[in-house]
């Protein structure tokens, strides 16, 4: 009895990787290879829902089509090689949990077997069809957009204390984070070339792109809204956004933990914002001059 139920769940996941599959293989961006290699992967998922159907006797599922539109909504917002790796993730749970079952029957302890590796030759296709480029340079991407955050929340907490008009402040952050962006593209280049198994040139662009992108986006509230805490408010929501997404993105490629680097990189934006709010405000004080 308790088989049956494992291999009725096992028919789920398959059913699941199935729909997954053949829904994503059609999906124009995902690029040939990965069209060509899912919709072989369907193929073979579906023959072993089959399997796990003749003996347990389950039938199709609903709320499959929830998983599969997450899936897609995930390809656009994080790109193919975020979802790839999803992917070889559940490949890599589905071996773990065929192997831990326990079958006396010889007949289906081998075709549980055929199922195990088909399992891990998926694993190793979607592997071997990352494209490392980006992967390599994922660190440039998350030095430009890291070092925006924190330096950028810092400038617009401190002015708090030393502006009081919403578009001189959005101009001054845009405006630094201007000359930020081609400094950290230079640090980029430097570093890259000092390391040797990037390209210089592109690593500077990533940096200074991903740096420059985020300077826009948290100084967007400031050029469009009057009040001064309404913006910093809206902006700190961005910048917070901003970093669960890069963190989740990066965890899933390097299959770290994402609770733990969000807390830390928000708890730094947050402690730097306090810090030269607290520093703005003195200067003011000090110095007498309010800026509107």
């Amino acid at each position: 009895m308790l088989v049956l139920l494992v291999f009725t769940e096992f028919c789920r996941d398959e059913f699941e990787a199935y729909m997954i599959y053949s829904t994503l293989s059609r999906v124009p961006f995902i690029g040939r290879y990965y069209g060509e290699v899912l919709r072989r992967f369907a193929e073979v998922e579906y023959g072993h829902y089959m399997f796990f159907k003749s003996i347990s006797g389950c039938g199709e599922f609903r709320f499959i089509r929830f998983k599969v539109v997450l899936y897609l909504i995930l390809l656009i917002l994080f790109g193919v090689t975020f979802v790839i790796k999803l992917l070889e993730r559940s490949e890599f749970n589905a071996v773990v949990k065929y192997r831990s079952v326990n079958v006396d029957d010889p007949e289906v302890l081998s075709r549980l077997e055929g199922v195990i590796k088909d399992e891990e030759g998926h694993e190793r296709l979607l592997i071997e069809g990352i494209d490392e480029r980006k992967v390599r340079y994922l660190g440039s991407i998350t030095l430009g957009i890291s070092d925006s955050l924190i330096e950028l929340t810092g400038i617009y907490a401190g002015s708090l204390g030393a502006f009081s008009n919403t578009l001189i402040t959005g101009l001054t952050g845009l405006l630094a984070g201007l000359s930020a962006s081609i400094s950290m593209a230079v640090a980029s280049y430097i570093q890259a070339r000092s390391e040797g198994v990037k390209n210089p040139r592109i690593a500077a662009i990533f940096t200074f792109t991903a740096y420059i992108t985020v300077a826009i986006l948290l100084s967007l509230p400031y050029l469009t809204l009057l009040n001064l805490i309404t913006a910093f408010t809206v902006m700190l929501i961005i910048a917070i956004t901003t970093t669960a997404y890069m963190t989740l993105y990066t965890s899933v490629i390097n299959n770290r933990k994402f609770t733990k680097e969000f807390i830390e990189t928000t708890a730094l934006i947050l402690g730097v914002s306090i810090l030269l709010y607290i520093t703005g405000t003195l200067v003011r004080k000090f110095v007498g001059i309010m800026i509107d």
